[in-house]
């Protein structure tokens, strides 16, 4: 690489050399020598800078153009009574800045965006004083929108980020070059958009940072931002709204429920039933008897129940409240929801979240079935996995699911085995639990040996 070599004292240059570095040495140009005769037992500053930048008088001149390449070193060396090599080092004159979105769910696509200038902001040219060592903004310009795309995330799928507690996955755009004295502020990230948190998404960076942050020569900068799902709540009132109209994220609202599919108007409670007691699934009285007209009798197939829906109920609410989905075995009040024989189904059904809804219809919460806590895969981040005859799990991102409940002052709920209100055999039936992977398991209904499942009520409003 050329460069140009000066040597300063007292502000006024004493010397100057030009030629080509190589990795073996230095071989000046025809004219020049390779060394330099100056004053002994003096200190001096040293300047070298390559051929992308321009000597204008005794300062130095680089343009936009060249951020990327332009170098320039600066050294004070005190020089002694016999002869010295002396070692020269230079930076960049630029400097550099990317946009890194962060995420703690994997990123599966590319993202595209594009950055440009809040007005005529950049710095075209800069004039480099070699005595001062600063860097002075001569001309600005305006940056046009420009390409600022980046690529999927590369980490581990759950494990980069330990099943959604960190922030492991990141999409880096390349890097854009500007000269020293360039102020982030004064750039703006347009329609950043792509897929994350399996939905699309498309938003606007006014500015690439809120205050004020003037970029030196040399710098590297990564402007992050990350990302974080935006959950939809259940309010007290009737309404639905996002966490920033919730009491915990400076609103006036107050969230009973987790919106898990706004189609179908359904949502999980913010806090298990019965005060977060286990229970069993129903008394000793049916621990062996059929109690379900539709049941499952082979779990080993993949969610969601898609085959005989006779057997497959569509929704906990109608084996928690309707009769009609009671076998004629059952002697006491067939409304699961009111006969205490049925801890799980009672335990829903009487489930208080605290404070009194006003909203208009009167809730009715009630048991989830399986294929009710499978209407949670995309809000919970889960992914069914391959099926097997041993195998229907999916892995999931449980710690960031969590945040949708503990983000509002309540329960959490991965690591839970939840009663679901599908019966399997007359003595089973099924629960779910979120956790690094999901899928369903069964239980005992009554089972004397052990504690029983907790319960998480559902509700359609």
């Amino acid at each position: 690489m050329h460069y140009t070599i000066r040597a300063y004292y007292g502000g006024v240059k004493q010397g100057e050399l030009k030629g080509t570095f190589t990795s073996t040495g230095f071989t000046p140009d025809a004219g020049y020598n390779a060394y330099m005769q100056l004053g002994r037992n003096k200190t001096y500053t040293f300047i070298c800078f390559n051929d992308k930048v321009t000597p204008n008088g005794s300062n130095l001149d680089v343009a936009l153009a060249n951020a990327k390449d332009a170098r320039i070193g600066r050294q004070q060396i005190a020089l002694t009574t016999v002869d010295q090599s002396i070692n020269l080092s230079s930076k960049h004159v630029g400097c550099r800045i990317q946009t890194k979105v962060m995420a703690k769910k994997d990123i599966p696509t590319a993202l595209t965006s594009t950055i440009e200038s809040i007005g005529a902001t950049i710095p075209q040219t800069v004039s480099y004083d070699p005595v001062t060592n600063t860097y002075t903004t001569t001309a600005t310009t305006t940056m046009a929108p420009t390409a600022n795309n980046s690529p999927a995330s590369t980490g581990l799928k759950y494990y980069a980020s330990d099943f959604g507690k960190d922030y492991g996955y990141t999409s880096q755009a390349s890097y854009l070059y500007f000269l020293p004295g360039m102020d982030a502020a004064n750039l703006k990230l347009n329609n950043l958009s792509g897929t994350i948190f399996w939905k699309p998404f498309n938003m606007n960076i006014s500015k690439l940072s809120t205050t004020s942050k003037l970029l030196v020569a040399n710098g590297s900068y990564a402007a992050t931002i990350k990302m974080k799902p935006q959950y939809t709540y259940l309010m007290s009132d009737g309404t639905t709204g996002f966490f920033k109209e919730t009491t915990q994220g400076g609103g006036s609202k107050t969230p009973i429920a987790l919106v898990i599919d706004a189609n179908q108007r359904m949502a999980i409670a913010l806090k298990n039933a019965n005060g977060g007691t286990s229970m069993q699934w129903c008394s000793i009285n049916y621990r062996n008897t059929k109690t379900n007209v539709h049941g499952i009798f082979n779990t080993r197939k993949a969610f969601p129940y898609t085959g005989d829906l006779s057997r497959d109920p569509t929704s906990g609410k109608d084996e928690t409240y309707n009769a009609s989905y009671t076998t004629p075995a059952v002697t006491g009040n067939k409304v699961k929801g009111q006969n205490p024989d049925f801890l799980a189904c009672y335990a829903a059904a009487h489930y208080n979240p605290g404070v009194v809804y006003t909203g208009s219809p009167t809730l009715q919460w009630y048991l989830p079935s399986a294929n009710d806590w499978m209407q949670m895969q995309t809000v919970a981040f889960w992914n069914i996995g391959p099926v097997t005859y041993d195998n229907q799990e999916g892995a999931c991102y449980y710690h960031l699911f969590d945040t949708a409940f503990t983000q509002v002052g309540e329960n959490n709920i991965s690591g839970i085995f939840f009663w679901t209100s599908t019966e399997q055999y007359p003595s089973e039936a099924l629960t779910c639990k979120i956790s690094s992977s999901f899928g369903p398991d069964n239980d005992w209904k009554y089972n004397p040996y052990g504690a029983g499942n907790k319960v998480r009520a559902f509700v359609t409003y």
